[in-house]
């Protein structure tokens, strides 16, 4: 028999449900087990989107299927140490699963889940069980609302009295639950799953005024910085400091690709503004860059190599804290406020205010003409690149690419939704190859630079050279493998059915 979850929606149906079942069977023994569930996730909801939720009672942290409530993994743990990051529980299959889906990003308790679990046995004339009944309530502490689901469980060889409790749900016309009961709680609770994605989310019309178009892709941006900046201010973890520069990165690559949409005095200034708030936050996300990569780098290097590695590790943490300090006290000086004020004031003010020229284009057509300007640059350039061709050309190229995906994405509403799709998966494997590239060559500057400051003195200084030494030469060998998968890449992106795409919407 399918095990289904149904929805209980009042205490008067759980009321009704015992009342049939006790008519149906000789008794019911219930038990009762109540205890007290703080629920976790990251900030963009990765388990929510994977379908999973994690709970913690007292050191215990479980992970569930959201759907069905069946356990996933779980560990037991030490609970003075706080567990934010999934390498801070003990190497686990609990964190074989749940490192891959959080990755690097913090685990943020929700909400504390006040959770009731009544068990019920149904026992026939010779008081055996014969089915059972789960009946789970669960509510925010301090909250009234309450979200309540049971669940038939059947007991082999009793196939005919399971079949006879299944018939007492039915006829009571319970509904079988389409939702975790602790996502409802959750949103009566105030909270939203699933609500924050850093990506870009705004729906045009082709006729809409250019200028006005503009201003609805700003203000979602605009939005993704307001709701990471609390964040990147308390370094809950690097992710917040990189949504929130991806969003003022995509915000002067809009102004910069739609010139004459905006009064030039308005596209000045907007830029200027996003400027700093970039300078202001560069240095720190330059370093978790590398941070992050400090598994790989560790496993690129011999044994012997390795605790040096550590200790470039230990040092960059060192610089971090530093540049961060640095970061905190500009992003509460006069200079980022005014930027991001500014920002606020436009994506509120009239559009047609700030209109120029192309102000009043309709959308559709601005769009048309700068993304197939954009793509005929691109293949344009890539097909020069040969074997021979100077680093710079291919780091060139992936800055088109990225304005080109960034165009993709800001009108993706205004085209077919399945073709801009195709275009953005194509796009995104010649991105994926020229980024690989460009990572591999500036991490080498980065190691060359950090190189030249060590006075190879003592035996940590000694170490710590060769090390990096070891791990400048890896990324060497890695940056020709990237660079030689290039050409191949770059072919699947001009083909001719992927330029028929491009010309068949936009040209």
């Amino acid at each position: 028999m399918k095990l289904i979850d149904y929805y209980i929606s009042t205490p008067s149906d759980i009321d009704a449900l015992k009342s049939k079942l006790s008519q149906c069977f000789t008794s019911l023994q219930e038990t009762t087990e109540q205890m007290t569930v703080d629920i976790y996730d990251t900030f963009d909801w990765r388990l929510h989107h994977h379908g999973w939720q994690l709970l913690r009672h007292a050191d215990n942290y479980t992970i569930i299927h959201a759907a069905t409530g069946r356990r996933i993994s779980d560990i037991s743990v030490d609970g003075k140490k706080a567990r934010q990051f999934s390498w801070d529980f003990p190497a686990s299959d609990f964190t074989d699963k749940l490192g891959p889906v959080i990755e690097m990003r913090a685990l943020i308790p929700l909400a504390t889940i006040e959770k009731t679990v009544n068990q019920f046995a149904l026992c026939n004339t010779d008081d055996k069980t014969v089915a059972r009944l789960e009946l789970e309530s669960l509510a925010v502490k301090g909250n009234a609302h309450a979200a309540a689901r049971c669940r038939l469980l059947p007991v082999r060889g009793y196939g005919k009295e399971s079949r006879k409790a299944m018939e007492v749900l039915e006829k009571l016309k319970f509904k079988p639950s389409e939702v975790s009961p602790l996502v409802d709680v959750l949103q009566q609770s105030g909270a939203q799953p699933g609500a924050y994605s850093s990506k870009v989310n705004v729906q045009l019309s082709a006729q809409m005024p250019a200028a006005e178009a503009l201003q609805h892709i700003l203000k979602n941006l605009t939005s993704v910085m307001h709701q990471n900046l609390d964040g990147v201010l308390e370094d809950i973890d690097s992710e917040f400091l990189h949504d929130f520069r991806v969003a003022v990165r995509r915000s002067r690559s809009l102004l910069g690709q739609t010139k004459g949409v905006l009064t030039t005095g308005t596209t000045t200034a907007l830029q200027t503004h996003l400027k700093t708030m970039g300078a202001i936050t560069g240095d720190v996300r330059d370093l978790d860059v590398y941070l992050l990569k400090k598994s790989t780098y560790v496993d690129y290097v011999p044994d012997v190599l390795k605790p040096g590695i550590l200790q470039l590790f230990r040092v960059l943490q060192r610089k971090r804290r530093t540049v961060k300090d640095r970061m905190l006290k500009a992003m509460a000086g006069d200079e980022f406020k005014a930027a991001l004020a500014a920002l606020d004031e436009f994506v509120n003010s009239d559009p047609s205010a700030h209109g120029d020229t192309a102000g009043h284009t309709p959308i559709g057509e601005l769009a048309k003409t700068v993304i197939y300007k954009r793509y005929r640059r691109i293949i344009k350039k890539g097909r020069r690149i040969t074997s021979r061709t100077a680093d710079e050309k291919l780091h060139e190229l992936r800055i088109d690419c990225k304005k080109l995906r960034y165009l993709l994405e800001f009108f993706t509403s205004v085209f077919p939704a399945d073709q801009m799709k195709m275009l953005i998966k194509q796009l995104k494997r010649l991105q994926d190859n020229l980024g690989d590239f460009n990572d591999l060559c500036v991490q080498q500057d980065f190691l060359a630079l950090h190189l030249e400051t060590i006075q190879p003195q003592t035996a940590h200084a000694v170490i710590l050279a060769a090390a990096t030494g070891g791990l400048i030469t890896r990324l060497a060998i890695e940056q020709g493998r990237v660079r030689s998968d290039f050409l191949s890449v770059f072919e699947v992106f001009s083909s001719h059915e992927n330029k028929a795409r491009f010309k068949r919407l936009f040209a």
